[in-house]
């Protein structure tokens, strides 16, 4: 018994090291600042974003109250034209791109 639950634990802490070091950007939009440029929100824990990254930008839907259920589409992707600070920067999205505030970021796949 005791080694079934050493071998649980075991499995569980080496699981979560490794999502540990994934290294992701992932934000919201939250503010449009023309047809083409947002303002992206990033999550201070994130890694450093660079000038000229690409990012995509998803549209997320959830319904369901209590235990909502969402979903992602992919509408496009953006490329990072000004950093302010860790949290905040600035991109520029492709051509024919149509976004929204609360839309998502995340790194190109």
């Amino acid at each position: 018994m005791v080694a079934a639950f050493t071998l649980v634990a075991m499995m569980l802490f080496s699981v979560s090291g490794f999502c540990a070091f994934k290294k992701a950007v992932h934000g919201d939009i939250t503010m449009k600042m023309d047809d083409s440029t947002a303002q992206v929100n990033l999550e201070e824990s994130a890694v450093a974003v660079k000038m000229g990254q690409r990012l995509a930008v998803f549209r997320k839907e959830c319904a369901g109250g209590r235990f909502a259920v969402c979903t992602k589409d992919r509408v496009g992707f953006a490329k990072i034209s000004r950093i302010h600070d860790k949290k905040y920067a600035e991109v520029t999205m492709d051509k024919n791109v149509y976004f929204e505030p609360g839309y998502v970021v995340e790194n190109e796949k």
